[in-house]
């Protein structure tokens, strides 16, 4: 039985390589073109109740921690291990703001290992303590499976 919270969810998912090329800023979710992207942006379509009390930010190798609406060029950046470190600061400390501001009943991280050394300690990290991560070294199908199912997990 799926129970419907009014309480808001947190998710944290990884930029893709595959971008749209329009050369006019987009909002962070409209730029991205990979199959994670499809899955969420199918999901908010068909649950817009469910899809209210989503936040939903992005790991950026180009721009960090942000929110996905913030408008956003088309870039090329990949993310290294160095990359990670530059950007753990910034990472962590948009994270920290975000869960000062507000409480969140669950927290998804749908990020590679790479993309996670921005976050370096999940355990220090205040306010993250229902945190489900995507499954370490599962395949493409697996990695989407477990981002839907979290997504519909308290859908109305």
């Amino acid at each position: 039985m799926i129970v419907c919270s009014e309480q808001r969810r947190l998710l944290i998912i990884a930029c893709t390589s595959t971008k749209s090329p329009d050369v006019r800023l987009l909002p962070a979710i409209d730029r991205y073109r990979g199959p994670s992207f499809r899955v969420l942006r199918r999901w908010l379509s068909d649950h817009p109740e469910a899809a209210a009390r989503l936040d939903v930010y992005i790991l950026s190798a180009g721009f960090g921690l942000i929110p996905a609406i913030q408008p956003i060029p088309d870039y090329d950046r990949r993310m290294t291990a160095a990359r990670a470190c530059e950007l753990c600061d910034q990472v962590r400390a948009t994270l920290g703001e975000l869960l000062a501001l507000r409480s969140y009943a669950s927290v998804y991280l749908s990020a590679g290992k790479v993309y996670r050394q921005t976050l370096g300690d999940l355990c220090t990290i205040a306010g993250l303590r229902s945190l489900t991560t995507a499954p370490d070294g599962a395949g493409i199908g697996a990695q989407l499976g477990a981002l839907k199912r979290w997504l519909t997990a308290e859908s109305c």
